[in-house]
């Protein structure tokens, strides 16, 4: 080593020691001062004193010294507007996580979103990690046709492997450099799902290593999506530092009185995503539509599902006799509604064909309620399905 460095690596240790020795001493002042008498605590303020004294000032200005931290009016001017994969949901250059119980339709969307994009976009190359399907409910689903139709653009990986966390991580790694090679490409990386793929300590992922390969790749220009799930008891599992480092997250929910996947944002701190809704028919998305019309409450939940089980059961009932069976069952109590509510819900869903109803001149105009044969069918067994 030569004599210059030597000396100067000598000059840069000092430093940090000094600094090392000043917190020491700052920090028995602050919290272990009582276990002192007066003479230690002067003598000790004095050694402060004198270990700041041989602190090397900068010589820079307070911008200068920041320079890095402090926006310019140019950094922001010449800033790149948003682009966004998903209008309003996945962010270009981004880490998103998308969250929810098992079956609120995650995997669906990100199907959806894979072929909506591989079809509007020449540049655009997937790789979906998947170590939660199997490879029949793949087939299932028409994974194998993306590979087919999409060839390289599309890769989807996930093979039962030795140590699929390990192989995971490697292959993150290889990816930024594949995006760093390609910058004519736009990468979209998608991770089914996180505990499944991230390193453990004590059986939880190790936030020490959490989105390593991720912030690699979106620092490199790359889109990353994780799939999170929640615990048993319905809140967001494992670790919320999975949240806090992400760029945004969403909380996926199925909705399934109106076959709907809702879209729920929860962190949006650094881009403005917004709530969506997408009708869907045998487990596939049909099309986005209203959100506000697709949300509706738990108590609008209990309603409808209380109404076509007793109009099964009943097979019509007029409104007065629909709002008696709500009274002596508690309904209007438990869930804090009131009659009005109950007429309105009672025509709402009537009109979305949940159920049916005449209005019978010969009984005052009394409106009469029955199940829609959809719905009759809907809680037939399997084989007296088959059999109708």
């Amino acid at each position: 080593m030569s004599e210059i460095l030597t000396k100067i690596k000598k000059k840069i240790n000092l430093q940090s020691s000094l600094n090392r020795q000043i917190e020491e001493i700052n920090y028995i002042l602050s919290q272990k001062k009582t276990l002192l008498d007066d003479k230690e605590i002067e003598e000790l303020t004095q050694e402060k004193y004198n270990l700041e004294s041989q602190i090397i000032k900068s010589k820079l200005s307070f911008e200068d010294k920041f320079n890095d931290f402090i926006y310019t009016f140019d950094d922001i001017n010449e800033a790149k507007d948003i682009r966004w994969l998903v209008k309003d949901v996945v962010p270009e250059g981004s880490i998103g996580v998308f969250y929810g119980d098992s079956g609120s339709g995650k995997s669906t969307l990100m199907i959806e979103f894979c072929t909506h994009l591989l079809n509007e976009m020449s540049d655009l190359f997937i790789v979906y990690i998947d170590a939660d399907m199997n490879i029949s409910k793949l087939k299932e689903i028409e994974i194998h046709q993306l590979i087919k139709n999409f060839d390289k653009r599309f890769l989807y990986s996930g093979k039962e492997v030795k140590n699929v966390i390990e192989t995971t991580q490697n292959f993150l790694q290889d990816i930024v450099e594949l995006q760093k090679k390609h910058k004519n490409r736009r990468y979209l990386i998608i991770e089914d799902s996180l505990t499944l793929l991230s390193h453990k300590r004590n059986g939880f992922i190790n936030t020490d290593l959490l989105y390593k390969h991720e912030k690699q790749l979106r620092e490199a220009g790359a889109t990353v999506v994780v799939i999170h799930h929640l615990n048993k008891s319905g809140v967001f599992a494992d670790s919320q530092q999975i949240e806090n480092y992400a760029d945004y997250t969403y909380l996926v929910e199925r909705n399934e009185f109106n076959n709907c996947i809702l879209l729920k944002p929860r962190k949006a701190s650094r881009f403005d995503i917004k709530e969506k809704a997408y009708l869907t028919e045998n487990r596939k998305i049909i099309e986005e539509i209203d959100f506000n019309m697709a949300n509706i409450s738990y108590t609008e939940s209990s309603f409808v599902k209380i109404i076509i089980d007793v109009l099964y059961d009943c097979d019509q009932m007029n409104q007065s006799e629909i709002l008696k069976y709500l009274k002596q069952s508690s309904f209007f109590t438990k869930f804090c509604v009131g009659e009005k509510k109950i007429i309105a819900w009672l025509e709402k869903w009537a009109k979305n064909g949940k159920w049916e109803f005449e209005q019978r001149a010969s009984d005052k105009n009394a409106k009469y309620y029955s199940l829609s044969q959809t719905e009759k069918l809907a809680k037939l067994p399997n084989i007296d399905k088959k059999e109708i």
